[in-house]
C-alpha cells in the first residue's frame, strides 16, 4: 500500500507541477505585448512569472535532491564494490585542496591589473587554484596513461 500511495502522490505532484506551469506560461504570454516597457511587463504579469520561477526552483531542487539521496542510498548499499570510486573522490578533493590552499596565489592579480581589470586577491586566488587544479588534473591523466599503457605493454 505504502508504494502505491507514494506513485499516486508523485504522480499528482507531477500533473499538478505541469498544469500549474502550462497555466502561468499561457497566462503570462496572453498578457504580454511586444511593444511593453520593463515597468508594464511587472505590472502586467511580474507576480505570474515570480510563481513560474518558484516552480522552476522547487523542481531543480527536487531533482537535485533526489539524485543525490538516491546516489547515496546506490553508493552505500554497495560501499565494497566501490571503494575504487570512493578512493578517487577522494583524491579528487585533494588535488582540489592542495591547489587552492596550497599552491594558489595571486599572480593571476597582477595580469589583470596591468590590463585594467579589477579584482580582489580572493578571486585572483580562486583563480589561480582553478589554474593549478587543472593542470594537476592534465599531469595525473597524462600519468595515468603512461601507466595503463606501460602495464599493458608488459602483460
Amino acid at each position: 500500500m505504502g508504494d502505491k500511495g507514494l506513485r499516486l502522490g508523485l504522480s499528482s505532484l507531477r500533473i499538478a507541477v505541469i498544469v500549474a506551469g502550462i497555466l502561468l506560461s499561457y497566462l503570462i504570454t496572453s498578457r504580454s505585448g511586444s511593444d511593453e516597457t520593463f515597468v508594464e511587463g511587472q505590472e502586467r504579469y511580474g507576480a505570474l512569472l515570480d510563481g513560474l520561477f518558484y516552480i522552476i526552483y522547487f523542481v531543480g531542487i527536487a531533482c537535485a535532491a533526489a539524485s543525490i539521496i538516491f546516489g547515496l542510498v546506490f553508493f552505500i548499499s554497495n560501499i565494497k564494490e566501490k571503494m575504487g570510486t570512493l578512493a578517487g573522490i577522494v583524491g579528487f578533493l585533494v588535488l582540489g585542496l592542495i591547489s587552492f590552499y596550497v599552491l594558489a596565489d595571486d599572480t593571476v592579480m597582477r595580469a589583470y591589473e596591468v590590463s585594467g581589470i579589477k579584482v580582489t586577491p580572493g578571486e585572483s586566488m580562486f583563480a589561480g587554484g582553478g589554474l593549478y587544479f587543472v593542470y594537476l588534473l592534465g599531469g595525473l591523466s597524462v600519468l595515468t596513461i603512461l601507466a595503463a599503457e606501460i602495464r599493458s605493454a608488459l602483460k
